[in-house]
């Protein structure tokens, strides 16, 4: 007779939304010496597109390393109807009847996006999806729909060029409170291992959250004169800092978060926690961004990119 195969049981809160999220990555990311793991939705009420992304990225992982996942309490959830609209069901291959009329998600949500070859693609569904109307010019979301585009083909060029994974991204729109939520998860080697990877000699001695720290920052060539490589997350930073936003960034062990008073803080995730790979998640106000040309000058004079008293110098990011 065949061994019975170990199984690790994980309930899904009921809110892994901004105050629940860092706990539920900390639960998906224990340790796992179980064949199956099997995953409990019956509680879950609300879910944000960090949430959506990080536990869609970390089942291909799981997956990868030859786990099998059984998925529970979808009947009794209360948004399995807007799982399956997310396309996290699909993603995860669980075919449910779907028991809605489907429509139109622009200016409410993006479904699941694989962040594949055609990035420039992607941020433009994004963007056009989170800001209708807003690719012309004199669109009052215009700053919003440039911003996101920007955020989006940074990170995602970030995914497909370091991480030796596969990723997703998905947004959603709150009218109720005008905030614009974006996420991008992979489940590839993380910052630090990408650092080492390169050959770095400065990344040997880093941790996650100093990796995470380092990487928001201009990057310093070995010979220590800057580079334009790996500037990306460092003015996506910077523009969420200047629109008073919301930042999480989770890769390995390492949390960073900066809140719209400006405030930074590293840590680590809870117990043994750790997220195979990256994870960065944007809180936007949909009323935040209005000229995203002077938001994009003024955080490359921030980060050191351009000089202050000369800032129409140029640089290619």
């Amino acid at each position: 007779m065949a061994a019975s195969k170990t199984v690790h049981r994980i309930v899904l809160p009921a809110q892994i939304n901004a105050r629940g999220l860092l706990d539920f990555l900390a639960l998906i990311g224990q340790p796992i010496e179980a064949d199956l793991i099997a995953l409990d939705f019956t509680g879950l009420q609300r879910i944000y597109p960090a949430g959506v992304t990080a536990l869609v990225a970390v089942i291909k992982y799981w997956e990868r390393c030859g786990k099998t996942i059984s998925y529970e309490g979808l009947t009794e959830c209360a948004i399995t109807s807007y799982l399956q609209r997310l396309g996290v069901l699909a993603s995860c291959g669980i075919g449910l009847p779907e028991r809605f009329r489907r429509f139109e998600p622009k200016g409410r949500f993006v479904p699941l996006q694989p962040i594949g070859l055609d990035v420039t693609g992607l941020g433009n569904a994004m963007a056009a999806c989170v800001a209708p109307g807003g690719d012309d010019l004199d669109h009052p979301l215009s700053g919003l729909h440039d911003l996101v585009w920007y955020v989006v083909t940074e990170l995602a060029n970030n995914v497909r060029q370091h991480s030796g994974g596969t990723g997703c991204a998905s947004a959603q729109v709150t009218r109720a409170d005008g905030f614009v939520r974006l996420a991008l998860a992979d489940n590839g080697k993380g910052i630090l291992k990408s650092f080492q990877d390169a050959g770095l000699p400065w990344s040997q001695d880093l941790n996650d959250q100093d990796a995470i720290l380092k990487a928001i920052k201009p990057r310093i060539s070995s010979k220590g004169t800057p580079t334009n490589e790996g500037v990306g997350l460092t003015l996506v930073t910077e523009m969420v800092r200047q629109t008073e936003a919301w930042l999480l960034i989770v890769s390995g062990h390492g949390v960073l978060t900066l809140e719209p008073n400006g405030k930074v803080e590293s840590r680590l995730l809870a117990g043994s926690g750790t997220y195979p790979g990256t994870l960065v998640g944007v809180t936007i106000r949909q009323s935040g961004v209005q000229d995203f040309a002077a938001l994009l000058t003024a955080a490359k004079v921030e980060a050191g990119l351009l000089h202050r008293h000369n800032p129409t110098a140029r640089f290619d990011a």
